[in-house]
């Protein structure tokens, strides 16, 4: 496929007009049906998921001849609307892209050199046994860290580590929602929180970008909601596309508490929450209220640089909008050391609204365990099946991050997350104990963690680094053994949950045969990889088709029957909020505490932090010459994951580092110009966007770019690499800390 025709489906719909592509966030409807050759063609249509980026969406591949030649959303899935992202419809250019991974590799000159020997999949797994083998024999299973993107993959890529003894299990979360997640299990007592966006009167966003970090069904319910009538209120530094739907406020770098207690001050000074709600359901209001007493308006705007009517104004707008009304709590959400606090502040002003399990408000995941809880809910939908596996070896010591240690605040840190930083500092370090080989899935850490020249040199320290990916990656080109994984559109996997108001399933299945025969799915890399390991008793299926109908046999499905939507949702059964009808429903079956209440003050973030309720922190604000140095995502790309897919890399093939006029004015730049943006510690070539759309103090550049790897031909060399520059600090709960960096910007 090429540009012309990706740019004909991406960004018109079924009438032939083009969608609002502001900032490339759009969606996209089915193409005409025109736009398919059908003369002597065989045309079907096959039901899966997506994997451009982390959310999977449910698709319908149009297959003709047997090659893919369009991608669809799937119109079974009403959440998602038979529409896809730009992202999404360009899956045939990756899966037909020459530049893939196509064969297995060793080393075998210098790490980061790119010199390497193709082998037969047997000569790669025995090259990692045996390595792996000695390093346990003399370092301890503890020595081998595994991290990978989180999805489907996950059940295979870690078994490998649980088999080893290994309690150094890590995903990508702590760079992206991992703190969101500490602030809905410290208060709920789960992280299946979502919100019902779609319903809401009034949005208030920290920093969210729906219109480009794009979820289908949520920005599909964003603009809903917003073509209702309902009032968008973006605190952001940068003019970002969202921003531009509603109203913006730019707020001070890293102040978002400030605004959210002054919130929480106003209201219950000016008594507008739910006392109702508050007294039935939640615990921990007096020490809230103790918090917020001198959160003053006055106090905010010297903090946030937001005018204090401004404050009052929108709390009072926003206050009168409940239980309709949204903080919403995020989604990359690493910015600062205590960012988890904000997430916890979000949500606490949300339930003084009384806005959990009613429409337009928050709300437990309804997955079929979360239903069969409740008489009228249950025979609607049974929850997938486990594969039972033997015990695996007990880990003989503590993860490097602390995890699970009581009194510091690494207990709160997701044990299936870890903080993902701490692999880098205890490679370099030895702290707590050395990491000697580091196991990659579908994960870029020299792109994904921040302060890069510290990921590479750690990487040039290990006795084993193994990638499996698509593309040789920057981080692979650094790897002793790369593992080509096949493209989503080639390969089955795990049915995965992917429930909201009602219990979901979604198959990903194959659409096409192998474009690149020597490439393998996850699930039987990891298979064939455990049994040359002498770890065969933990994978006990005999293929994939086996592992999915062991799946789905208890919820009452079968894989045939999957086949034919790709998405199954409960026959008749209605979406449903727990308080809909009766404002003083019970709640002990969605909340899954203790105390049975949403706890503002925690004992468990208390004794691991010292503040049981959130608690202001004043951070650094830039000097003079200097700027606060933020990023975010873009609508055509993902994170680490797209930027060398060949139409979206034409769509935008490298980024550039916002800043405002005044200050390009003051430093003699103009927009497009070459400049040097430091830290103090590293630079970074780019090119200047000069915009009325961003702070003065602020500068500002899109992620995912400045690629090192010269297999990477289309990207190599092109953008900024954000995290080059931003120092490896791990915060409280093991998130990155995204915008504590502060830059200065000059004419090259």
């Amino acid at each position: 496929m090429n540009r012309r025709q990706f740019l004909k489906y991406a960004l018109y719909g079924a009438g032939g007009t083009a969608i609002g592509v502001s900032g490339l966030g759009a969606l996209t409807k089915v193409a005409p049906k025109s736009a398919i050759a059908t003369t002597n063609t065989e045309e079907t249509t096959v039901f899966s998921a997506c994997e451009m980026c982390r959310n999977q969406c449910p698709i319908a591949v149009k297959v003709v001849n047997g090659k893919v030649t369009k991608i669809e959303g799937n119109p079974n899935d009403s959440g998602f609307g038979g529409v896809i992202c730009a992202r999404g419809n360009s899956g045939p250019s990756l899966l037909y892209d020459p530049q893939r991974l196509k064969k297995p590799m060793i080393r075998t000159g210098e790490r980061g050199t790119g010199k390497y020997k193709e082998v037969s999949w047997d000569e790669a797994y025995t090259y990692i046994a045996d390595k792996l083998k000695v390093i346990q024999q003399d370092f301890g299973g503890e020595s081998v860290a595994f991290a990978s993107r989180k999805g489907p993959h996950d059940w295979f890529f870690r078994t490998i580590g649980k088999g080893i003894g290994s309690p150094n299990i890590f995903s990508h979360e702590a760079t992206c929602p991992m703190t969101r997640s500490v602030a809905l299990d410290s208060m709920f007592g789960v992280e299946a929180i979502a919100a019902d966006y779609a319903n809401a009167k009034y949005i208030v966003s920290f920093g969210r970008n729906w219109l480009e970090g794009i979820h289908i069904a949520q920005t599909r319910a964003i603009m809903k909601a917003i073509d209702n009538g309902a009032k968008l209120v973006v605190l952001d530094p940068r003019l970002s596309v969202t921003a531009s739907k509603g109203e913006w406020i730019p707020i001070k770098g890293t102040t978002d508490l400030a605004f959210v207690m002054a919130m929480a001050n106003i209201i219950i000074t000016e008594e507008r929450y739910d006392k109702d709600f508050v007294e039935r359901y939640t615990s921990g209001f007096d020490q809230w209220k103790e918090a917020v007493k001198d959160k003053t308006p006055e106090w905010a705007e010297n903090e946030t640089g937001i005018p204090k009517e401004t404050i009052i104004r929108i709390t009072r707008e926003f206050a009168e909008a409940r239980p309709q009304a949204i903080l919403d709590f995020g989604w990359r959400t690493g910015l600062t050391p205590n960012d988890f606090q904000l997430r916890r502040a979000i949500m606490i002003v949300n339930m003084m609204m009384g806005n959990f399990e009613v429409p337009g408000g928050y709300y437990r995941i309804k997955n079929a365990s979360v239903t069969n809880r409740f008489p009228e809910m249950t025979g609607y939908a049974k929850a997938l099946g486990a594969i039972n596996q033997p015990a695996f070896p007990k880990p003989v010591t503590s993860r490097i991050d602390g995890t699970g240690i009581k009194g510091i605040p690494g207990q709160l840190i997701p044990e299936g997350d870890g903080a993902v930083g701490q692999i880098v500092e205890s490679i370099l370090t030895g702290q707590p104990y050395q990491i000697k080989a580091w196991m990659v899935h579908r994960f870029n850490p020299v792109i994904s963690i921040t302060e890069s020249d510290r990921v590479i040199e750690a990487l040039k320290k290990l006795d084993l680094l193994v990638v499996c990916d698509v593309y040789m990656t920057d981080t692979a080109m650094f790897a002793d053994v790369i593992l080509p994984e096949c493209s989503y559109l080639e390969r089955h996997e795990p049915v995965y949950d992917m429930s909201g108001l009602t219990p979901k399933y979604v198959l990903r299945q194959p659409a096409v045969e192998l474009v690149y025969p020597d490439t393998k799915p996850s699930w039987q890399i990891y298979k064939e990889l455990g049994e040359k390991m002498d770890l065969g008793k933990y994978f006990p299926f005999q293929n994939i088709e086996n592992y999915i109908s062991r799946q789905l046999t208890p919820a009452g499905l079968s894989l045939s029957q999957l086949k034919q939507k790709g998405v199954w949702t409960p026959e008749g059964m209605k979406p449903f909020y727990l308080r809909a009808n009766d404002s003083q429903a019970s709640l002990g079956n969605v909340i899954s505490k203790v105390s049975q209440k949403i706890e503002f003050y925690s004992e468990e973030v208390q004794h691991a932090t010292k503040q049981g309720v959130p608690q202001y922190k004043r951070h650094p604000q830039p000097e003079e010459g200097k700027f606060r140095f933020v990023q975010g995502k873009v609508a055509v790309h993902t994170n680490a994951g797209t930027v060398n897919v060949p139409v979206l890399n034409e769509l935008m093939p490298e980024n550039s580092l916002w800043i405002n006029k005044a200050s390009a004015d003051n430093l003699g730049i103009l927009d497009g110009d070459d400049i040097i943006i430091s830290s103090g510690i590293y630079e970074h070539k780019g090119k200047a966007k000069v915009t009325e759309g961003i702070r003065p103090d602020t500068v500002f550049c899109y992620h995912g770019f400045g690629r090192i790897s010269p297999e990477l031909k289309r990207a190599f060399g092109k953008g900024i690499n954000d995290n080059k520059l931003i120092l490896n600090q791990i915060g409280e709960v093991g998130n990155v800390c995204t915008s504590m960096t502060m830059v200065t910007v000059k004419k090259a």
